[in-house]
């Protein structure tokens, strides 16, 4: 599927200018309204996708990547407290980077738009459908919706040195990685870790990770030019293309937040039958136009459904088997 020729012309002119559509000041940070103000004048509405599979997917191939996400929790974002002192120091080093807008006004997020974002960019190039209009997604106007800083060249920090960043990061208190815990972090540097760890390069605390953050913070601190953009589309993609239903969703506030700035969405009705799903102590209510006979035929084998409810409310619960 291809985007209109108007969205065509806009993503040439977006790329001729500069990284945002905001005029980019260092105080006061734009309030979160303001910059909705500003974004959706830069992205106008387009012409409506013709012929998706349905309102909410653009294919049935789209739907069934859907289908996957609805028993996949969310590792939710953190937010960075602009007027909190005990943060002062690594706020003023992630205004200095230019990324305060990525943590600050962290918006609540709507879970089934997010889901279906992360299925339609299954397959999708730089944009994605979602309910009748097609959304930009891709590194140049990540960069542009949260105000950072256009990278030419991305310095390439996961090749860097693990050892000179354990002894950068803890001002030399730990020098090498097999004696390393993230006790020895300098205070700002142990909280921008925090925030990478939700925020950046969100995952689970497996060592490989855990390096990767440090190495990343070490480039992050020095100033090494790093695309936040390409960083977190990156990794959105790389979840679109993953079917690991034991991951959780990751940037999903980041998602909604790339999405809501650009237009509005349309909500769809929620009065119809709906299933209550139950995974791994998550529950969330599913509306019935999502899952078909097929969908229990792919859950996982350690999945059983037990119908609670016949009332006119159709409440089903899947629980796990003991």
């Amino acid at each position: 599927m291809t985007s209109s020729s108007s969205q065509s012309n806009r993503r040439r002119n977006r790329d001729a200018r500069s990284a945002s559509p905001h005029r980019r000041e260092a105080n006061p940070v734009m309030d979160f309204q303001s910059r909705l103000e500003a974004t959706r004048l830069f992205f106008l509405s387009n012409d409506p996708v013709p012929n998706p599979w349905s309102l909410r997917h653009v294919s049935e191939a789209s739907f069934s990547k859907y289908q996957e996400l609805c028993i996949r929790g969310f590792l939710v974002q953190g937010n960075l407290v602009l007027d909190d002192p005990a943060v002062a120091e690594a706020r003023r080093i992630v205004e200095n980077v230019g990324w305060i807008y990525p943590c600050v006004d962290v918006r609540p997020f709507c879970p089934r738009v997010v889901r279906e974002c992360i299925s339609n960019l299954y397959s999708a190039d730089d944009g994605v459908y979602i309910r009748g209009c097609w959304f930009d997604f891709d590194p140049v106007v990540i960069n542009q919706l949260f105000m950072t800083p256009f990278v030419e060249q991305s310095h390439v920090w996961e090749g860097d040195d693990l050892s000179e960043a354990i002894i950068f990061l803890t001002d030399g208190r730990c020098r090498r990685w097999e004696t390393f815990s993230l006790t020895y972090l300098l205070p700002q540097y142990h909280f921008l870790y925090k925030l990478c760890s939700l925020n950046w390069l969100p995952a689970f605390h497996e060592d490989s990770m855990i390096k990767n953050r440090l190495r990343f913070l070490c480039a992050l601190v020095r100033k090494k030019p790093i695309d936040f953009g390409r960083l977190v589309y990156d990794q959105v993609l790389e979840m679109a293309r993953s079917s690991d239903a034991d991951k959780k969703i990751i940037l999903p506030n980041f998602i909604y937040q790339t999405l809501i700035l650009q237009k509005k969405i349309i909500h769809c009705g929620l009065v119809e039958t709906k299933w209550t799903v139950t995974f791994q102590g998550v529950e969330e209510v599913v509306p019935i136009s999502d899952m078909k006979s097929s969908y229990f035929e792919k859950l996982p084998q350690h999945l059983a459904y037990l119908v609670l409810s016949t009332s006119s409310a159709r409440t089903y619960h899947f629980t796990t088997k003991s």
